[in-house]
């Protein structure tokens, strides 16, 4: 029986990782999957298919990211997240934002870093680069593993990237309308030209004057289709505006609900030229 029960726990070893990633949210964790895959366990806390900025921490949160190796967290957006990563030791923290190298840019509405950074596969790479150095400090007998990781999902980033960019140029029309100021870094990054959101700011009902702006702006630019994701989107607000437009709303995914990082980015990627490409 005691024979039984060490080699349980000598197999229990070898199956569970030692390092623990933990994230703020799942594209991120889907990041740290790709360069730990197998040799670290990953694990995220706000749900993919809520509001973010809304999110209320539960207490079994906050135990996944004191025990964690890493917490990882965009360090925008998330409610109250400073607060709580202040309180690990500088190398158990992650804060993209301050990663060396970032692509950022701000909010419409107010002088902070807009948090949707990961939209933007050179940003991933970034982040990525970030995770398998502390792995490699970590972990340094698998260094080669991390590096051979890192390695492949920059060329999947790399190839995405270029997937996008060759779409993209075939649209006779490459304006952007979306629900909510949500999309800034694809759009940047695949060269297409945001034209206007009709929430104002976060969860500011527009205004009749906004409204009849974005109307006017759709008409004028022969706009056909409004981008949004489901976790900011008032059907009521947006109305008046397909009403008005003849539009159609397409939905994307921020936050990974699709599968992994780079799925996530690729049906984004065709939803986008699918709306673009009926107008």
């Amino acid at each position: 029986m005691k024979i039984i029960i060490l080699l349980t726990l000598l197999t229990a070893k070898l199956v569970f990782a030692d390092v623990m990633i933990v994230t703020s949210i799942k594209p991120l964790s889907d990041i740290a999957k790709e360069i730990g895959k197998d040799k670290v366990k990953t694990d995220y806390i706000i749900p993919p298919n809520v509001n973010y900025h809304l999110y209320e921490y539960k207490p079994q949160d906050l135990k996944k990211i004191y025990k964690a190796d890493l917490f990882v967290f965009v360090g925008s957006g998330e409610p109250s997240i400073d607060n709580i990563a202040k309180s690990l030791k500088p190398e158990q923290r992650l804060k993209v934002i301050d990663i060396k190298g970032m692509y950022l840019l701000k909010e419409e509405d107010h002088d902070e870093v807009h948090p949707a950074v990961w939209l933007d596969p050179e940003n991933a790479k970034v982040i990525a680069n970030e995770i398998a150095n502390f792995l490699i400090k970590k972990d340094p007998k698998n260094k080669l593993y991390y590096e051979k990781n890192l390695q492949d999902f920059t060329k999947q980033c790399n190839d995405i990237i270029n997937y996008g960019k060759d779409k993209f140029s075939k649209l006779k029309n490459k304006y952007f309308v979306s629900y909510h100021y949500e999309f800034p870094y694809f759009v940047n990054r695949f060269g297409l030209v945001y034209l206007a959101e009709i929430e104002m700011g976060h969860g500011r009902e527009p205004t009749p004057k906004h409204i009849l702006e974005v109307i006017q702006k759709m008409r004028n630019y022969g706009v056909k289709a409004i981008f949004t994701s489901k976790q900011f989107y008032n059907p009521k607000t947006v109305k008046v505006v397909l009403d008005q437009t003849g539009a159609k709303v397409f939905f994307l995914d921020s936050m990974g609900e699709n599968g992994s990082y780079i799925q996530m980015m690729k049906f984004n990627i065709d939803e986008v030229y699918k709306g673009l490409s009926t107008q």
